[in-house]
């Protein structure tokens, strides 16, 4: 009976407590906390997020070029929180690779990599994350990734590859490729990237190309 009253007792203590709250705190893994007020939660519903669509993810390639500055970067970030990095200064003819990891909390993004004789670390601050953009705050500045498709563009030795209906061509390197009256010319068998505006979604998207003979 004491055993029936003790938990009647602890059950009608967590009713009260319970209704005293007001607000749900929720803990996210990356460290953010968030309140949601009672009054606002109609339903909870579990969902399997992999299900659905149009959610950005940082894995992937992506592409930042410019070529006035001479130089491309290409950085690739894997689901088990290792990333490549890869720079390609075509104005003076070589590459580097940079291999570490990666990790994210909140909007601050660490990259590291460690090699013989140095260490370094870099800590930027996304400032937009899309299906199609990764904006960046630098200690050199703002940049600007654009996702790189999984499908390549293929064009030959000197052929051409033209583009849809209001699409432009926004950067290639002037080696591998160039960019004349909008359309893509092949200059030299290889493989590089360009990046491209499509009006249809009115977005910048990044293209691997491969230039056969």
């Amino acid at each position: 009976m004491k055993m029936k009253l003790g938990l009647i007792l602890s059950l009608l203590f967590c009713s009260t407590a319970l209704l005293a709250q007001n607000a749900m705190r929720i803990h996210y893994r990356d460290g953010g906390v968030q309140d949601v007020h009672l009054s606002r939660i109609d339903s909870v519903t579990f969902i399997n997020k992999e299900e659905q669509e149009g959610e950005a993810s940082l894995t992937g390639a992506w592409l930042w070029g410019k070529q006035e500055q001479g130089y491309y970067e290409l950085l690739t970030f894997s689901e088990d929180h290792t990333y490549t990095g890869y720079d390609n200064y075509f104005a003076y003819g070589f590459d580097t690779m940079t291999y570490g990891w990666w990790g994210q909390i909140g909007a601050m993004l660490t990259l590291q990599s460690n090699g013989y004789g140095y260490q370094r670390r870099y800590n930027w601050y996304v400032t937009e994350l899309t299906g199609n953009a990764l904006g960046v705050m630098t200690m050199m500045g703002p940049f600007t990734y654009f996702k790189v498709q999984q499908e390549p563009l293929r064009v030959q030795v000197g052929g051409r590859l033209g583009c849809g209906e209001g699409d432009s061509f926004t950067f290639a390197d002037g080696v591998v490729v160039a960019i004349e009256n909008n359309q893509l010319v092949g200059l030299k068998a290889g493989q590089t990237y360009v990046q491209k505006y499509v009006a249809a979604s009115n977005s910048v998207l990044s293209y691997k190309v491969i230039v056969g003979q």
